[in-house]
């Protein structure tokens, strides 16, 4: 019966919508909170303490889809509510405000910016990578370092929330948009599973590759994240000039 109900729900699905999901899927799996940190961690991680890795993945995974399932419920239940009010003028005003604020916000959170105070990217990454590495010692340290790494990600995690937009308005019922998000959250964490395997499997071929990526990506984590914050702030800011127009 519950297999049925999903499947009589995910009619409402369209081919477009799933590409759509997968395409932000696997954008999200190159974030910092499921790329950079697994790179550093397998390259820190000794043989036998995989699984501390495999902790880490599946807790960010979690924390994505019980954050998803509560994003769109929330969504579900307040559209008929406060729809009016968001397509009001005032509503698109306070969306301008808010997208300008994040395109501000960008511009200080870029390392560019922080270098001209005396910020040095290269050694803040350092630094952050001693720490996450140092979360190796247990596996309470793998799922403390993934709640952080989801919490900070949570504010500019926009394919997740254009996913979940899309979904929410593709209407496909609750029990199948909880279904959609656990394949999401799993697709999400599959390149970093996969270098984890390639790493056990063959560490002589891939350990010197992986420790230039880990440098690179470290290296511009900060931009990528400003760059985000970014785009946000001018979608949201485009999307109320265009309902006071």
């Amino acid at each position: 019966m519950p297999t049925r109900l999903v499947r009589d729900e995910y009619e409402g699905m369209t081919l477009a919508l799933a590409g759509f999901l997968m395409a932000m899927a696997l954008v999200d799996s190159t974030s910092i909170g499921t790329l950079i940190i697994p790179v550093w961690l397998v390259l820190a991680t000794r043989r036998g303490h995989h699984g501390r890795v495999v902790v880490y993945l599946l807790t960010i995974a979690l924390f994505y889809l019980v954050l998803g399932i509560a994003l769109a419920a929330g969504a579900q239940a307040l559209i008929p509510a406060v729809g009016d009010i968001v397509t009001s003028r005032p509503g698109h005003v306070v969306m301008v405000v808010v997208g300008v604020g994040l395109v501000w916000l960008s511009y200080r959170i870029d390392p560019k910016y922080r270098a001209k105070r005396g910020h040095d990217p290269a050694e803040s990454s350092r630094r952050w990578q001693e720490r996450i590495t140092g979360a190796l010692s247990t596996p309470g340290g793998m799922v403390g370092l993934a709640l952080v790494a989801g919490a900070i990600e949570a504010a500019s995690m926009l394919p997740y929330l254009a996913a979940i937009g899309a979904l929410t308005a593709a209407d496909i019922g609750m029990t199948a948009v909880v279904a959609t998000l656990t394949v999401y959250c799993l697709v999400m964490i599959l390149p970093a599973l996969l270098i984890l395997a390639l790493r056990v499997v063959a560490a002589r071929w891939v350990d010197r590759p992986l420790e230039r990526l880990g440098s690179w990506a470290g290296q511009r984590a900060g931009s990528a994240t400003a760059w985000t914050v970014g785009i946000v702030g001018v979608l949201v800011a485009l999307q109320g000039v265009g309902g006071l127009l």
